[in-house]
Formats: C-alpha cells, sequence, structure tokens
C-alpha cells in the first residue's frame, strides 16, 4: 500500500517504552506515551515512525497522529467503513461489543500485518 495519511495533529512525545511503527498508544506519565495494552485503554493516537529501546536513550521520542487518518497495522482483516478498535498489541481491528473505537476504516485490508488507513475519532468511546 502506498503511504496514505491526511495528519490533522501530529504531536512529539517521550516514550516510555519502545513503540512499533503504525500502532495505538496511551499516556502512561505527562508528555509520555506507551504502547497500548488492553482493548479499554484510552488511546490517545497513533506512532507514525517507531522507537526502539536504544533509540530514546539518544533521545529520540515518539510522533504521535491524533487527528486525521493515518496507517495502521492490522491484526485481521478489516472492510472499509467498519468501526476499528486497537487490539492488546496496538494493532487495528474491526470494533467489537466493549471495546474503544478510535476510528473508521477508509481503506481496508485482505490479512493480518498489512495497514489500513483509519479516519481517527479519539479518545474514543466503548462500543455497546
Amino acid at each position: 500500500m502506498p503511504a496514505y495519511g491526511n495528519f490533522v495533529l501530529d504531536k512529539g512525545y517521550d516514550a516510555a517504552a519502545a513503540i512499533t511503527k503504525f500502532r495505538a498508544v496511551k499516556f502512561s506519565a505527562e508528555e509520555t506515551v506507551t504502547p497500548v495494552t488492553a482493548i479499554t485503554d484510552q488511546i490517545v493516537g497513533v506512532e507514525q515512525f517507531g522507537v526502539s529501546a536504544g533509540e530514546i536513550l539518544k533521545g529520540k521520542g515518539a510522533s504521535v497522529r491524533s487527528a486525521g487518518i493515518t496507517e495502521m497495522e492490522c491484526s485481521a482483516a478489516i472492510t472499509v467503513g467498519a468501526a476499528v478498535s486497537a487490539g492488546t498489541d496496538g494493532r487495528a481491528k474491526t470494533a467489537a461489543t466493549g471495546e474503544r473505537v478510535i476510528g473508521q476504516c477508509v481503506k481496508g485490508t485482505a490479512n493480518a500485518g498489512e495497514r489500513a488507513a483509519v479516519r481517527l475519532s479519539l479518545p474514543g468511546l466503548l462500543l455497546p
């Protein structure tokens, strides 16, 4: 998939741990983000470049998209128009009851590991 994104708000934060590119993040402290670990986490955005533990030690931070359209790595196929949530690994998936909806799929995928385009609507409400 070619690069697909349309940012409204990208912001830099300190990273509390290594973060994989195109996965959801949450706050761990003021101005600090960490990878999502639960389907009910309140998501602040999607990491755009990735940051390793070694890079954190050298002062590299996270670049997080909080508004607009972002690419997200998927844990399974997602169809266009589907409500999207983040799994326990921060990858995009079709939202289910009790999960936090973080956006809508605008470019779908057929397989896990592919990247979908997601129009973000954060912080996201729990799907009834």
